[in-house]
């Protein structure tokens, strides 16, 4: 099984990663796990043009290295596998295509916690990842 991972540097994803890990005994074998960040982009050709195309992918790297870091701590202290992917756009496009075009069979994401009232009124990455994939999704608190 493949499992794609949507983590944003939140409390809340590391709290959704280790209840994942909790039912890692779910699974026949380990499933092959990918924690996947997404960066909201950028004015991209103002930016490239000012700094420079190296500072931009530089600053989405960095940004991407520290939103995963306290997940990828966990997964490395525990022996658990794991790749890592990096996209730039609207967090919940970007995942459903990543988990379409990389034959994923599960999206494993966090939940704040919001009110459903909040929930209605500004949406979530939770929400419309769940409403427009064509895979399972598994939210966890």
């Amino acid at each position: 099984m493949k499992i794609l991972f949507g983590a944003d540097g939140s409390p809340a994803s590391v709290a959704a990663l280790e209840a994942l890990l909790a039912r890692y005994d779910w699974f026949r074998d380990p499933p092959a796990l990918t924690l996947a960040h997404v960066h909201p982009a950028i004015p991209y050709g103002m930016a490239a043009r000012y700094v420079g195309k190296q500072v931009v992918e530089d600053f989405y790297a960095e940004e991407t290295r520290t939103a995963l870091a306290d997940c990828r701590a966990l997964l490395d202290r525990r022996g658990i596998l794991y790749d890592v992917q990096k996209r730039v756009g609207e967090a919940p496009r970007e995942l459903t295509e990543m988990a379409r075009d990389g034959s994923y069979d599960c999206i494993a994401l966090g939940v704040h916690g919001h009110t459903a009232l909040g929930a209605l009124v500004l949406g979530s990455v939770a929400q419309k990842v769940a409403a427009s994939a064509t895979v399972p999704v598994l939210l966890l608190k």
